[in-house]
């Protein structure tokens, strides 16, 4: 009897053991599946964000930023311009992607074919059939609109015409004239505003900094953050110099960052909305001997200007790395 009942209670000792064992198991099976799940989520989570951002970083970088172009000569392509575009300062896209560039000394804008240099055609900003003199530096469009800057910072307005057309404006004084001689332009459509490039500082407190002011499009007046300023150090420091002098001025379609050339130095930079210097090189061709404009072909070809300086001006397309 004594057997019997130690026997029967070691096997309900047993079976106690084994529920309670199955039930552990299933409750840890239960808490890993779990966890499994939440750690895959997790790293989905995790892959998505850094897939976001390599995304992000190709977009905002590939075939865009300063070093992904290929400044050798073998692979730029380079036309020699007429002489009526001896004096070529500015360079711009239109949303339809045809180039048009203008000339320092006369209020007339060309539209040049970039793919042979040829002038398409060429209309002036009058109201008497003879187009205003000034000093222009640099161009930019806006929608339907065309936007010409001279040193001084004064703002002229007009749409496009036809060949041979002279058409009527609208002038800004932006007032920045009096801080900086503007060198640049080129249009933010993130904040719908132009950029006014300076090269030299009017006055001895402004000396050693660049600045760019944002100009806006709705409100037809500078906005009130006030400039962006850039040491000139932080360019010239990469290209062994101490001046960096900017003459032209656009912002990458891609990136969205700013690409500024500097005729003097014969040099490019690229810096960030903020002002944050990425990269600044030398152009190594000979022929550049005065880079006045700057913009981005619909292949992502970087498209400079050259001004004559005694011969005759270039248009020169630098391709972009695929």
């Amino acid at each position: 009897m004594y057997m019997r009942t130690r026997g029967d209670k070691f096997l309900l000792g047993f079976l106690t053991f084994g529920i309670l064992f199955y039930l552990l198991t299933m409750q840890f099976k239960r808490d890993s599946s779990i966890n499994s799940i939440s750690g895959s989520l997790a790293l989905g989570t995790d892959t998505l964000k850094v897939r976001s951002s390599l995304d992000t970083t190709q977009v905002v970088h590939g075939g865009s930023s300063l070093k992904s172009y290929d400044f050798e000569k073998e692979t730029a392509t380079r036309w020699k311009l007429s002489n009526r575009l001896r004096e070529i300062s500015g360079l711009a896209m239109t949303n339809d992607n045809r180039l048009l560039a203008h000339n320092d000394e006369q209020g007339i804008i060309f539209e040049i074919d970039y793919r042979n240099g040829a002038i398409v055609k060429a209309f002036g900003l009058g109201d008497l059939g003879k187009p205003i003199a000034g000093d222009f530096e640099g161009i930019a469009t806006v929608d339907t609109l065309i936007y010409l800057v001279t040193s001084s910072g004064r703002l002229y307005e007009c749409r496009e015409g036809v060949d041979g057309e002279t058409v009527l404006f609208n002038v800004y004084a932006t007032g920045v004239g009096r801080e900086y001689e503007i060198e640049g332009l080129a249009y933010e459509p993130n904040q719908r505003t132009l950029l006014l490039m300076s090269k030299n500082p009017l006055s001895p407190e402004l000396q050693g900094q660049i600045a760019i002011y944002h100009w806006s499009i709705d409100t037809k007046q500078l906005v009130e953050d006030g400039p962006t300023v850039i040491p000139i150090i932080d360019f010239a420091r990469h290209i062994g110099g101490r001046k960096f002098q900017p003459s032209g001025i656009e912002r990458s379609p891609v990136s969205g960052n700013y690409f500024v050339v500097a005729a003097r130095q014969s040099a490019i930079a690229e810096i960030t909305p903020s002002g944050k210097v990425i990269a600044v090189m030398k152009f190594p061709a000979d022929w550049h001997r005065q880079v006045e404009g700057i913009t981005f072909a619909p292949d992502r070809a970087l498209i400079v200007s050259d001004e004559g300086a005694g011969k005759h001006a270039r248009l020169t397309l630098y391709p972009a790395s695929q």
